[in-house]
């Protein structure tokens, strides 16, 4: 029932997808997980990390090194770790389990050495844009904005929309919209998005726009006016957390 009820929601969610938001958000799965290390362990954590880049476990596993980002301040984690799926059933077909158990199996100890470095993890699957854009405005970019949202009951389907709704907002103020990623399973994080800054000042840039052209915008956009924008946010939230992050090489 659970598996229908999301298929479903799949379905609504592409056919109200308008064109210019395919870069922005989609159905491509991903797994995002949010690490704190071990008190006084973080620089332990980051090198063993690299090391595990540079070993060859992901090519002997198949399967894309993690995309890393570091907390510089906000919520409680160290580093978010975003892992390219596809799909669940591209993910787990039985060759790719095999050769990524293989991997694990051959990699034991150095795997096992990093998981002691850590001291809380929390997992996390999401739809969002496909691989190729995220993977070119990771690329491009080394300053994000993490916004994570828990909908009040009910309220998912509407958050997802405000979130489509800001973003229109900030394509029309001359910001840059975020990428916005939809819960598929895991943590209670219904949607979240991504910021992606070129460094702190771009990011902490003003649009430009007058107050009047804010207004506009915001109407335009479906907001009643621009104060709606954040007081619609509240009413569809029952949780929030904000982070900025910079790129882990």
């Amino acid at each position: 029932m659970i598996v229908r009820l999301m298929a479903v929601l799949a379905m609504a969610f592409a056919l109200v997808m308008p064109a210019k938001a395919q870069e922005l958000e989609g159905d491509y799965l991903y797994h995002v997980m949010t690490v704190r290390a071990d008190v006084g362990k973080l620089e332990h954590l980051l090198n063993w990390i690299a090391d595990l880049k540079a070993s060859g476990f992901y090519e002997e596993a198949g399967q894309s090194a993690p995309y890393v980002m570091r907390h510089s301040q906000g919520d409680q984690w160290d580093l978010m770790a975003i892992v390219p799926m596809g799909s669940w059933t591209e993910f787990h077909a039985a060759d790719k389990t095999a050769q990524r158990q293989e991997a694990q199996q051959q990699f034991s100890k150095k795997l096992a050495k990093g998981y002691k470095l850590i001291a809380f993890s929390e997992d996390h699957f999401a739809y969002g844009p496909p691989f190729a854009e995220f993977e070119r405005e990771f690329s491009e970019n080394g300053f994000y904005h993490i916004e994570m949202f828990e909908a009040a009951a009910g309220k998912a389907g509407e958050l997802f929309e405000q979130r489509r709704m800001e973003n229109n907002y900030l394509a029309a103020t001359g910001g840059k919209p975020n990428m916005i990623f939809r819960r598929a399973a895991g943590s209670n994080v219904d949607v979240f998005t991504i910021g992606f800054h070129e460094n702190l000042q771009t990011f902490a840039e003003p649009s430009g726009a007058t107050p009047e052209e804010a207004e506009t915008a915001a109407t335009d956009a479906g907001f009643k006016d621009r104060a709606d924008i954040s007081f619609l946010l509240r009413s569809l939230i029952s949780g929030h957390h904000d982070t900025l992050a910079v790129k882990v090489e």
